[in-house]
């Protein structure tokens, strides 16, 4: 089982916009608190949970980042803004690590994040294993999968996950499009991460069942990530927010 879990956001240090952001938000149906993430001395995340899924947007508080992943830091370091990673969550790591590698995508080795917190006096590991592949050509867009360490993990995991737009019957996101003037290079990529994708039009599908993610063409440059959340709450139907370049749309 592949489903989509989070999406990591590059964003600027700057408290006030992130309250700002907390403040358009919130009517729409997604509860944020913007200081009750992860962090170090070197980095700090903000997450909006959106049922089972979220945005983790992180900012450096220090150029060495203090523990977060090197050439991540690098990128924000040269610049870099918006969406960098999209996160699918498996029970299968090493299988498809070992199906990406024959299919000549660059992966890293299975790896566990960690850092070191409270003036580094303690280290956090993270419950999971996560690889990574090499971003799509002519983007900075990495596609990661993650693996809990046990099941029941998530269990425990959900009494983090707050506060949560699924309080609000926003349930989770159930398609990510990624649209961009893609390359035929990199859609030949593309079609290496997902061969199960189905292409319909100028887009193609990797359908997971409880959850999709697509890639389209557009004419624009740079990249737009759409990601449609499902509710059961009419008074949140067709409403939409932005976070630099990845929005979105309750529907």
């Amino acid at each position: 089982m592949v489903r989509l879990d989070h999406f990591v956001v590059n964003i600027d240090n700057n408290m006030e916009k992130l309250k700002e952001l907390k403040k358009q938000i919130e009517p729409l149906g997604y509860p944020f608190e913007p200081t009750w993430g992860k962090g170090t001395k070197g980095f700090k995340v903000a997450n909006i949970w959106i049922g089972l899924q979220y945005l983790e947007m992180v900012w450096l508080k220090k150029k060495d980042g203090g523990g977060w992943k090197p050439d991540w830091v690098e990128k924000y370091n040269n610049g870099h803004r918006g969406i960098i990673a999209i996160y699918l969550m498996t029970d299968k790591l090493d299988e498809i690590r070992e199906e990406l590698k024959g299919r000549g995508i660059p992966v890293s080795d299975p790896e566990r994040i960690s850092f070191r917190w409270f003036f580094g006096l303690f280290k956090k590991t993270m419950p999971w294993r996560s690889i990574f592949t090499a971003s799509i050509p002519g983007t900075d867009l990495e596609i990661c999968y993650g693996e809990l360490d046990s099941p029941d993990i998530m269990e425990k995991m959900k009494a983090y996950m707050v506060p949560n737009a699924a309080d609000n019957g926003i349930e989770g996101i159930k398609e990510a499009i990624v649209r961009g003037n893609f390359s035929e290079e990199a859609w030949g990529y593309i079609r290496k991460l997902f061969p199960d994708a189905e292409q319909h039009g100028n887009c193609l599908k990797y359908d997971m069942g409880t959850t999709c993610l697509s890639f389209e063409s557009w004419e624009k440059p740079g990249l737009n990530v759409e990601l449609k959340a499902e509710t059961t709450n009419k008074k949140y139907l067709g409403k939409s927010f932005t976070v630099e370049n990845l929005r979105i749309t309750t529907m």
